[in-house]
């Protein structure tokens, strides 16, 4: 097996926890993506209009508002941690590739304490796949609409995302009913997201 090979191997459970604490330590001053963030974001980038490569990309995730240069603690740090994302991506990547409809978010494959650390969880993926979508914004346009008077169906795949984001201050807050039936849709409008810009998609990294 070569390099190649190594990075399209599924992270195992001990490594998502491995990247989950990188990601959480403190040295990162809150800049970081958490996982469940992360997990949305590359959802994003995967699914999206167009390829976006890791040397744009992987600095969000050490530095989400402005992906600035970071500072790991070695060499074989940077190496490792790298290595973990670029995988986490390619297995993204490849559910979309093999089985669109087979999809799940992390937050459908944890287990949670509390409601509302799940609801947090579910944010932090739908604020991660907006941020992602900000990296080609413009070329994001198309799906809502050259009408803001007329909804159309990829407008509409979007709404889980925007409304579990919290991102829209004049959106009123969910109750637990509806936040969980938003929440079931995700998988099914990411899939319809894909479907939809893969006949303009170039080629994801490897």
């Amino acid at each position: 097996m070569n390099l190649s090979d190594d990075l399209m191997l599924p992270l195992s459970s001990e490594e998502l926890d491995e990247l989950e604490d990188f990601l959480l330590s403190d040295t990162h001053d809150d800049k970081s993506m958490t996982l469940d963030m992360l997990d949305g974001f590359l959802a994003s980038l995967a699914v999206g209009p167009s390829l976006v490569m890791p040397d744009e990309w992987l600095p969000m995730v050490m530095d989400v508002e402005g992906g600035g240069a970071f500072s790991f603690a070695s060499p074989e740090e940077a190496s490792r941690i790298t290595s973990l994302v670029i995988r986490y991506m390619n297995s993204v990547v490849s559910v979309f590739d093999d089985d669109p409809d087979g999809y799940e978010p992390l937050f459908d494959r944890c287990m949670f304490d509390d409601p509302e650390e799940e609801a947090l969880a579910v944010k932090a993926w739908s604020l991660g796949f907006i941020i992602g979508m900000e990296l080609r914004w413009d070329e994001w346009l198309p799906v809502f609409g050259s009408d803001e008077k007329e909804e159309n169906a990829e407008q509409l795949l979007l709404a889980p995302v925007f409304l579990l984001s919290g991102t829209d201050e004049n959106m009123p807050e969910l109750n637990d009913e509806e936040r969980e039936a938003w929440r079931d849709m995700i998988p099914e409008s990411v899939a319809g997201l894909y479907r939809y810009w893969q006949p303009s998609r170039g080629e994801m990294p490897q």
